[in-house]
């Protein structure tokens, strides 16, 4: 018998699958679920590929709409600082003359914090949390972190290993950059300008103009028309996502450009590029600033612009990732870690706390 089905009937069956509590709400923690399942299956792809099969998979269950793309993306770049994905760029291709940057899902991997509890990261291709039952019901999520709080007694590290969990150490999960001040970090990249040769076709390329006061970080995306002076861009190519890159304009003229992320770095392009603009807008006398709102027990940092992955993984393993509410990212802190991020976020990102 044929019987037709309701979307919330749809996504209660798929919460179900994905090991979800019941109901039929798709919230942060459902779509993080679903881009780790369609990772396995998808991966290697373009992060494009991997947000339009979650959108392919759930035409008419719920509203398509820019707003439901930026929510994806973001999730996706959550997953990517959590660990869950790798993010490479250059990635060739069967044509080798193109190149792109693709996801790859991460191996199934383990990092012990000094509490003793089990940061969870990576997937298999036929289970986001490849996991024995038992262990499963233990693991807690915040956002896209997976942690297992150890029982008293317990090695976790010894019982993650013996069912094919390769450990990480923490330095090397949430390891940073070098600090830096910012007029040193932008005079660095202005100097990989100085022996390039014009580029001409600027067709398609974006700037994030840091001469424009707005608090919301995509109006500041625009196309280059009478700007002079040095910019983060972005311009597209054949295959993956947009191209990141540093790049000096006179008059809305591209004048010479270096692509980002730089030869040898270990961090994805828009790391290195919101860093950059995080001095750049410094240099100018007009700092990011985020808010903190504080109780006696903990404070929270509400962010208004992109946090690269080794500051994200920071502030969500100090404290804890929420659901943003009116700006771009959250993190819950304990009254006691206040101080130390502050001066993490100050001193690597150049940001300003609100008075």
């Amino acid at each position: 018998m044929i019987s037709v089905v309701s979307p919330a009937a749809v996504v209660g069956s798929a919460r179900e699958a994905l090991h979800l509590p019941a109901g039929a709400n798709t919230d942060d923690e459902y779509w993080i679920a679903t881009l780790r399942r369609l990772a396995g299956y998808q991966c290697p792809c373009s992060p494009r590929t991997l947000i339009a099969a979650v959108i392919e998979s759930h035409r008419n269950l719920v509203s398509i709409d820019d707003t439901f793309v930026e929510q994806l993306e973001r999730l996706v770049d959550a997953l990517v600082a959590a660990g869950d994905l790798l993010e490479l760029s250059d990635v060739t291709t069967l044509d080798e003359t193109v190149k792109a940057t693709w996801l790859f899902a991460a191996p199934p991997s383990f990092i012990i914090h000094p509490s003793g509890t089990a940061f969870v990261v990576g997937l298999a291709s036929d289970d986001p949390l490849p996991l024995p039952a038992e262990l499963r019901e233990r693991v807690k999520a915040r956002a896209a972190t997976r942690m297992i709080e150890a029982l008293e007694g317990e090695d976790l590290a010894l019982l993650l290993d013996g069912i094919g969990f390769r450990q990480l150490s923490l330095d090397t999960w949430l390891k940073v950059p070098k600090m830096e001040d910012a007029g040193s970090l932008i005079a660095g990249m202005d100097a990989r300008l100085g022996g390039r040769s014009a580029i001409s076709d600027t067709k398609d390329t974006r700037i994030l103009d840091w001469t424009v006061e707005t608090r919301r970080y995509r109006d500041r995306w625009r196309a280059p028309l009478r700007q002079t002076g040095c910019f983060i861009v972005r311009r597209p190519q054949a295959y993956g996502a947009d191209l990141w890159a540093y790049a000096r304009f006179n008059l809305g003229q591209l004048e010479a450009l270096v692509d980002l992320p730089l030869p040898g770095s270990r961090w994805r392009g828009c790391d290195s590029a919101w860093r950059i603009q995080l001095a750049l807008d410094a240099r100018a006398g007009r700092p990011q600033r985020y808010r903190v709102r504080s109780t006696d027990a903990f404070s929270d940092f509400d962010l208004f612009f992109p946090l690269p992955s080794w500051a994200r993984r920071r502030l969500g393993v100090v404290g804890e990732e929420r659901k943003p509410a009116n700006c771009l990212m959250s993190f819950r802190m304990p009254a006691n870690q206040v101080d130390a991020e502050r001066a993490f976020l100050r001193d690597y990102l150049y940001f300003e706390c609100e008075k």
